[in-house]
């Protein structure tokens, strides 16, 4: 290391260049020195230990692991790896315990200078010996080599980069002896104050890079600059991973695959739903689900492909250990209220580990089938200065991504108006009972619209020009906003800990009268009773209101503007939809009798827009408390036990009406969701090192209970007095619904964990399951995994390679079944004549049922090159999924309809790789690069003897049906329905007598499921800027539209009004040169044939109705989910406020698509609905969202 120093007045620079002694990583000293948990009783006496000759410490080169030991068993340790001889008294070390520690060819001075750090400790070698003994009080606690320290304070401020000068954000910068330390920021820039002058160590650290170490000076009243260049290192800083149970693991003993995700990674968009916010970041992980115009609706996530033959199949979300319900509702009208995810905090949370398969998630039993998402919040830190961090965010959201209509023909079903006697003359008029767009051009025919008939209108009367108005579906929505605060709070002293947040987030929808009102408060805490009990907390409650849209066919909502509606239809008047008197102007309605409509007039399919929006509003509303509180005792040195008391439990609130002066007979509705889930944790963990071997065992037990109410009432026939929305107001016998669930699990379950000299690594665990749900008699079931890794890096020194494992796994979980599955029972009517009449309900209960159980195999390499420099993570799985439980359908005879069965086999194998690196490192610019794919390929190898396939799901339009499939041999989702009959020599669509198409039934598609899916992250930083950006993918899968075929059927999208190959509209008389071109293949001649056929007839009542082949559309896309721009203000531009660190960053959220297959005007990332566990089929999307907005991060 080479020191250049020049003193001035006032200041003095250092520059600092060259490298250092290595030091592995310092992250772990400094959880060390913030995870002192207990105080060992007092002993006295001085203990000499052997003697030895004197050395030079920085030249003896050790390798460390310690793992929650003491002081005296870390020292022991390092005699055994050196001749050296301590002198100690057991009343100074015996006070420090829990140490956790590692070390990789390091000299003695470092490790024992990070060993003693705030222990008040010192060491001094003298001869032989090393002697550590206190501070003295008048001393400054730093290193030995401190002298005479005044009392002014001086400080230290500088830059951490590489030798290429890149800044090193988050750069660790400490004073060794003092309790002085900091990071660097992102331009790598650091400021410490509150030193006395004195001679000190500073030490400089960063992932990826070698620890320096270096003596500085400060005198009284003076600010020292200095600058640290770090050289890379040879290895990287060891990661530690939350695993099942909240195990805490090291990477590279963990024989499966996993994949974190920070928390800081999971804000740089701001979505509602945290969820979403995964999307494209983690390999094998599938995120599909609603637009942001929901609001925080379903985000349907799959891992590894679909597993579960009848839906669901979603992975089990643990907050702090804690499970909570993932569960999503869903009402009538097609709203969508989310997924239960969505009520936690994103600012709150610390990182996400994703437990992939059974072999991550064994340990959860009958949860862990489908993998696990494990969530660690924030917390805050022992003998911490209060920290203060602020977050504001405003974004606004605009619709996009409009399907193309036509503005040339109006309302009608042919090219001329409807006329109507008004007077005894006749009158052109648009036709409301017409809700396509077949009619007439608009062409600025003066004609008397829906609304010149309401006689407060200010064009009652009124022939107004017949013209389009293009933008009359866009202009239906609205600017939306986004406000998101949050604000935390943390800190700690000697033997406490705690971290206090709250959030609130305000959203406007893009629809008008949508909204979503979110609060979160959170707290946590840690409290060290004596140096061996701590008790913990965790505590989170959300409350959501909201108002949000409906989707889907025949909703109240925007989307059927797209399927049936008019182009000249003008959205300022829908907008007006209610007039002086009370009456509401419809557009959907029949001719007015004499010539006027009134209050009783009714729609006949469709609600004016406007009116849904206001007058057929939908209330949500939920309160969430989830959290834990827990209690630790060290019994000895590396042996612990923990007991936990954990809850989640809401209770959501539902409202709805059906309006009067709307279609359908006026009603109110609401429901009322109670749900509350307790867990009775115990769990002992032991960890130990015997010379070169580790051993680490687990042994537990838990009890859950869960409950589940349902009320839902509904009022009946209409109302007694209009307009009054109660349940009391119901005008005939309210529909009262009921449901109460009690579950109650019993487990039991343990792990053992080996090591041999930080190289090899084998792990095997067990739990027992005991589920009230199941038969009494077959009720308990066992799930076992076993797993090992060899970092093969510790073996083979080869320059290039910096990190090296391989890991293999094997393990079985289930899934239980839902309550009252086992037993027939009887179920309540109505009342009647004051009697409460039962049924047999149609679905025979199956006493013999069990879980579904996941058996999966899996092996990986993980691997980084060049310091780490770049790295890729490899990992193959097969995993096969048995005995799902569903409904089979019976012969009617048996007076059932449905059986409860276990049947299916499905299995999923596939690949996933990661590729991650910084291709550019230099003095002002850094590219850090991450990119994912995954390939899975699905079987279903069996379903249930004598059955080879069986119906998923169902869409049916005008009596056709498309189903969704599971076939034996084939992938899950087969679609299945009518296609083009085809010629069997070129391919051709085959033409019937009027030169229309024929068709198949029953045609097989393919699957739903894509062949790969992946995404793509990057960050450049430059100077104080950074730019960051995410990319998802998929290629492969289909999915079925109704919006585009109803778009064509009703006469509005774009290619049913476009010119053809005589120069004329193809919805001229064919007389006139007009008509569609169509090509084909006679079925009576076998002749290719090319006529002109009647548009209309072609579109609408053929395609629209018959063949369904045409609106199945590949679910290929590359879409651009998230960019971020910020700006880091420097330390100088901040010198007066009061903060500490200031960023402002400019965001957005799903700008735009890149490519997709689909027609523009259709999204297959967001597919709105579908029952089954993946989306195929699209009713009515609510509109793509984009969302542009800043967000302010302060640190006080």
């Amino acid at each position: 290391m080479n020191l250049y120093v020049k003193t001035y007045r006032h200041s003095t620079s250092c520059i600092i260049a060259g490298g250092g002694p290595k030091l592995l990583s310092t992250h772990k000293a400094l959880f060390m020195r913030i995870s002192f948990l207990a105080i060992l009783l007092t002993f006295s006496g001085l203990l000499m230990a052997r003697s030895g000759n004197g050395q030079d410490l920085n030249k003896i080169i050790i390798s460390i692991d310690l793992k929650n030991a003491s002081l005296k068993e870390a020292i022991k340790k390092i005699e055994s790896l050196t001749q050296l001889a301590f002198t100690y008294r057991t009343a100074d070390v015996a006070e420090v315990d829990h140490i956790t520690y590692q070390a990789s060819k390091a000299p003695v001075n470092n490790i024992l200078g990070d060993l003693l750090q705030h222990t008040g400790l010192r060491y001094d070698q003298v001869d032989g010996n090393i002697v550590i003994k206190k501070i003295k009080k008048q001393e400054p606690t730093v290193d030995i080599n401190i002298v005479d320290a005044a009392p002014y304070d001086g400080g230290i401020r500088g830059r951490v980069t590489d030798e290429a000068g890149a800044p090193l954000s988050n750069a660790s910068v400490m004073v060794l002896g003092t309790d002085r330390g900091t990071a660097a920021n992102k331009e790598g820039v650091f400021n410490l104050g509150g030193l006395k002058a004195g001679k000190y160590k500073l030490q400089v650290s960063a992932v990826g890079f070698t620890t320096q170490f270096t003596e500085i000076t400060i005198k009284d009243n003076e600010t020292l600059e200095v600058s640290v260049a770090l050289k890379e290192g040879t290895g990287k800083m060891e990661e530690v991973i939350v695993t099942a149970l909240g195990i805490s693991r090291k990477e590279r003993s963990v024989g499966y695959s996993t994949q974190e995700i920070k928390g800081d990674n999971l804000t740089v968009a701001k979505e509602q739903n945290v969820l979403g916010s995964l999307g494209g970041k983690i390999a094998g992980v599938q995120l599909s689900g609603s637009s942001g115009a929901s609001m925080g609706g379903t985000q349907k996530i799959q891992i590894r492909g679909t597993n579960f033959l009848t839906g669901g199949g979603e992975p089990l979300v643990v907050v702090d250990n804690t499970p909570i319900s993932n569960s999503n509702y869903a009402a009538r009208n097609g709203r969508d209220y989310g997924n239960l995810a969505q009520d936690i905090n994103p600012d709150d949370i610390e990182s996400i580990n994703v437990l992939k398969g059974p072999a991550a998630s064994a340990l959860y039993g009958l949860r862990g089938q489908f993998g696990v998402i494990m969530i660690t919040t924030r917390k805050g830190k022992n003998a911490q200065k209060p920290v203060v961090n602020f977050s504001s965010a405003y974004s606004v959201e605009k619709a996009g991504n409009f399907l193309p209509l036509q503005n040339t023909y109006g309302a009608g079903s042919n090219l001329s108006f409807s006329t109507i006697n008004i007077n005894g003359v006749p009158t052109k008029f648009v036709d409301g009972e017409w809700d396509e767009s077949w009619g007439p051009k608009m062409d600025g025919t003066p004609v008397r619209h829906q609304y010149s008939f309401y006689p407060d209108d200010p064009d009652f009367g009124k022939e107004t020009p017949f013209v389009p108005h293009p933008n009359n579906i866009k202009d239906y929505f609205e600017t939306g906003h986004t406000f998101n605060n949050s604000i935390s709070f943390s800190g700690g002293g000697q033997n406490t800990s705690f971290r206090l947040s709250y959030n609130n987030t305000d959203v406007k929808g893009i629809e008008p009268n949508t909204y979503l009102k979110r609060n979160n408060l959170s707290f946590s805490g840690s409290l060290s009773v004596n140096p061996n009990l701590v008790i913990s907390t965790t505590l989170n409650y959300a409350n959501n209101k909201a108002q949000r849209p409906s989707q889907g066919y025949q909703s109240l909502g925007s989307r059927n503007m797209y399927q049936w509606f008019q182009r000249n239809l003008d959205m300022n008047k829908l907008k007006q939809y209610k007039y002086a008197d009370g009456t509401f102007y419809q557009w959907n309605v029949s001719a007015p009798t004499n010539g006027v409509y009134t209050s009783r007039t009714s729609p006949i399919d469709w609600n004016n827009p406007y009116f849904d929006a206001y007058e057929n509003p939908a209330h949500d509303s939920r309160d969430r408390f989830f959290g834990n509180v827990g209690v630790s005792y060290t019994i000895m040195p590396g042996l612990k036990v923990n007991g936990f008391v954990r809850q989640d439990g809401f209770i959501q609130n539902l409202d709805g009406r059906n309006a009067e002066g709307g279609r359908g007979v006026p009603a109110f509705w609401i429901g009322k969701y109670e749900s509350k889930e307790m867990n009775y944790e115990f769990l002992a963990t032991y960890n130990k090192e015997f010379g070169r071997f580790t051993v680490g065992a687990n042994l537990g037990g838990n009890l859950m209970n869960q409950r589940y109410t349902y009320l839902r009432q509904e009022t009946q026939g209409g109302f007694v007095s209009p307009g009054f929305y109660d349940i009391t107001n119901s005008l005939d016998r309210p529909l009262v619904k009921n449901v109460l669930k009690r579950k109650e699990v019993r487990s039991a379950y343990g792990s053992v964990s080996l090591g041999y000299n930080n190289t090899y690594f084998i792990d095997a665990s067990l739990r027992r399951d005991i589920s009230s749900a199941l038969p009494d008699n077959n009720n308990a079931y066992l799930y076992p995994s076993v797993s090992a890794s060899m970092v093969f890096s510790e073996l083979l020194k080869v320059i290039p390679i910096s990190y090296g494992k391989i890991r293999a796994s094997f393990a079985q979980a289930g899934s239980d079944i839902d309550i009252y599955q086992t037993t027939n029972s009887f179920g309540l009517q109505q009342p009647y004549s004051g009697n409460f009449p039962m049924y047999v309900p149609d679905t025979l209960k199956n006493p013999n049922l069990k879980p579904s159980l996941g058996t999966a195999y899996e092996a990986g390499l993980d691997m980084r090159f060049l310091q780490d420099r770049v790295g890729f993570s490899f990992t193959w799985y097969y995993q096969q999924n048995q005995d799902a439980v569903m409904n089979l359908d019976v012969s009617g005879v048996s007076g059932y309809s449905k059986y409860v069965i276990n049947a299916g086999n499905i299995q999923n194998k596939g690949i996933e790789l990661t590729v991650s690196g910084t291709p550019i490192r230099m003095k002002d610019l850094t590219w850090t690069s991450s990119f994912n794919i995954a390939r899975n390929k699905n079987k279903i190898k069996e379903l249930y003897p004598g059955i080879n396939s069986l119906i998923l799901d169902q869409n049916r339009y005008s009596s056709v049906d498309m189903f969704l499939l599971a076939n034996v041999n084939e992938s899950f989702g087969s679609i299945v329905g009518n296609a083009y009959m085809r010629d069997s020599a070129t391919g051709k669509i085959l033409l019937d007598a009027s030169n229309m198409p024929m068709y198949v039934t029953n045609h097989n598609f393919g699957t739903v499921l894509p062949k790969f899916t992946g995404g793509w992250q990057n960050t450049l930083t430059w100077k104080n800027f950074d730019l960051s950006a995410v990319i998802d993918f998929q290629k492969g899968g289909q999915f079925f539209s109704w919006t585009k075929m109803l778009a064509v059927k009703s006469g509005q999208a774009a290619e049913t009004a476009v010119m053809n190959e005589n120069g004329k509209n193809i919805r001229d008389p064919l007389t006139d040169g007009g008509g569609l071109k169509v090509t084909g293949i006679s079925n009576s001649s076998k002749q290719e044939v090319t006529a002109f056929v009647n548009a209309r007839t072609w579109y609408r009542n053929n395609l629209g109705t018959k063949i369904y082949e045409q609106w199945l559309y590949d679910a290929s896309y590359i879409r651009m989910r998230e960019i971020r721009v910020g700006y880091t203000f420097s330390k100088a531009n901040i010198a007066k406020l009061p903060v500490k660190s200031l960023n402002l960053a400019f965001i957005t959220r799903n700008p735009f698509m890149i490519w997709q297959k689909a027609p523009k005007g259709l999204n297959p990332a967001e597919l709105a609905t579908g029952s089954t566990s993946f989306n195929w089929l699209e009713t009515g999307q609510l509109a793509t969202t984009r969302s542009y907005g800043i967000n302010l991060n302060v640190s006080f």
